[in-house]
């Protein structure tokens, strides 16, 4: 391995560097200030190499060579004037760098190549070697004309703000890999440790970076962590490869509709991650959770972002296996820390049981709610449970010996107090205080799961007689909740077997 004595080799199109204003270039500020964020974030003054004249082919070949060779890591600041015919000196650096980062790699698999994009240009133009990487773009598409619009360098620039949040994120990002040199990190594809942090529109791009920096400075790995494809085929394909590698998938919801892609002109690429990670939902109920998060004092533009926002709300397939926040970001960050830090209360892996020990549940709720409870069942099927729904058809007669047959064989009952009304809960409370009478001589374990819409009555509702069970804000599937039902299942099962006694306590 090289011994490096530059941190950085920046390679860039010295047209990219004409003053706006004054005699300060954006090359100029964008490397001063970038020195100045790492040397906070990394407790000394990095060592940032770039040309300040280009000469012939021997200083090519004599002194740039010599910097590339001794560089940690390149940036190549890209712009319609870096790929120009009359730019080969900038791809002379990237292909030299490229070349020399493949036959030493102290970070492993990770480039060592940053992709910054100053100006828009079309990825498909972007250098080979950079195809695929994540870039840092210091612009933005405006989406209602799609003109790109650059970040400004200059204090009393329209996007100033953005420019300074962009250095900085990139900062981190670099400080990163920088560390990684003095001890070199150890890939790992360990799911436990893997977030998806889906793509956002613009609107929640700053609020997307920040979680990002939050997780990756907590040692987790962020997908995605390569350019997601164009079109709709191919980026449903990434994107669901990049959910089963995931624990987690976070969805920050914007004001605005989204891009779509080519091969689909009706949903926005946000409303394809989220229903893929819905559908990654049944694949792993178990292992892959999400969380959607809609800022409180949101307010959607446009005809669709309204009703997409209100199948989120509503839609129990729009939200399947997600928790769904409407709090302040700061709390969306908490949750979330709290979700992938928080020790498993779920029991131990379950024995197996021979068939007449099944632990047996029933599931009631009202009939506006069959579509929705199909989730939790197939979460508590996947935990070994026997889940028995509420009759769907039938005469009186067949529905009501067939619930009370349930109250009486069943070991717990979850109630899905949903659509159905307080008169509606009152009468299923009722008949479960109506078990001893009518032959059942075990106690009955018994919950109730709050789901949304969210009244007055399930707002105020108390009771000593059932595990109440309160999902935040009442929206979509809580594993956290479930997780608690489980551990009061494990915990009479566990005295059962203790005791010797039939049915669960």
């Amino acid at each position: 391995m090289d011994s490096f004595t530059n941190d950085i080799f920046i390679s860039y199109r010295h047209l990219d560097n004409a003053p706006v204003s004054g005699e300060t270039g954006w090359i100029d500020d964008f490397t001063a200030k970038l020195k100045t964020q790492l040397a906070f974030k990394l407790g000394y003054e990095p060592v940032i190499w770039r040309d300040r004249k280009l000469g012939g082919s021997d200083y090519f070949a004599d002194v740039i060579m010599n910097a590339l060779r001794q560089s940690k890591l390149l940036i190549s600041i890209l712009s319609p004037g870096y790929v120009a015919p009359k730019s080969e000196w900038c791809m002379r650096e990237l292909s030299e760098f490229h070349r020399l980062a493949e036959e030493n790699k102290p970070h492993h698999d990770k480039s060592r190549c940053i992709k910054v994009v100053k100006s828009f240009l079309p990825r498909d133009q972007h250098p080979v070697q950079l195809q695929g990487l994540l870039g840092y773009e210091f612009y933005e598409k405006d989406e209602e004309s799609g003109r790109p619009r650059e970040f400004s360098y200059l204090p009393q620039g329209e996007h100033y703000s953005r420019y300074i949040k962009k250095i900085d994120d990139l900062a981190f990002d670099i400080s990163e890999m920088l560390k990684t040199f003095d001890a070199p990190q150890v890939t790992t594809n360990d799911i436990e440790r893997t977030v998806y942090l889906a793509e956002v529109t613009t609107d929640r791009t700053e609020y997307r970076d920040s979680i990002k920096n939050e997780l990756v400075s907590r040692g987790f790995r962020v997908l995605p962590d390569t350019e997601l494809p164009d079109t709709a085929a191919e980026y449903r394909e990434a994107v669901s490869k990049n959910l089963k590698q995931s624990r987690l998938s976070i969805h920050l919801i914007g004001e605005k509709f989204g891009r779509m892609l080519e091969g689909d002109e009706e949903n926005s690429i946000i409303q394809i991650q989220n229903e893929l990670a819905a559908q990654q939902s049944n694949v792993d109920p178990g292992k892959f959770s999400r969380v959607i998060w809609i800022a409180p004092d949101l307010a959607p533009v446009g005809k669709r972002q309204p009703e997409f926002i209100e199948l989120l709300r509503n839609s129990a397939q729009a939200q399947n296996g997600a928790e769904l926040l409407e709090r302040p970001f700061e709390e969306l960050k908490n949750r979330i820390i709290e979700k992938l830090t928080a020790a498993k209360t779920a029991p131990a892996k379950l024995l197996q049981f021979p068939e007449e020990n099944l632990f047996r549940i029933y599931l009631m709720c009202d009939k506006l709610d069959f579509e929705s409870i199909n989730a939790i069942r197939d979460y508590l099927f996947d935990k070994k449970y026997e889940v028995i729904l509420t009759a769907r058809d039938g005469d009186a007669t067949q529905v009501i010996e067939y619930h009370k047959d349930n109250l009486l064989q069943c070991d717990a009952t979850l109630i899905y107090y949903g659509n159905g009304n307080q008169f509606w809960l009152h009468s299923k409370l009722s008949d479960l205080r109506k078990v001893r009478v009518w032959g059942r001589e075990t106690p009955l374990l018994k919950a109730i799961y709050l789901a949304s819409p969210l009244t007055d009555h399930k707002r105020d509702y108390k009771t000593w007689e059932a595990v109440l069970l309160k999902p935040p804000g009442y929206e979509g599937l809580s594993q956290a909740a479930l997780d608690e039902f489980v551990t009061c299942i494990e915990n009479a099962r566990a005295e059962q077997l203790q005791t010797g006694s039939g049915g669960a306590r």
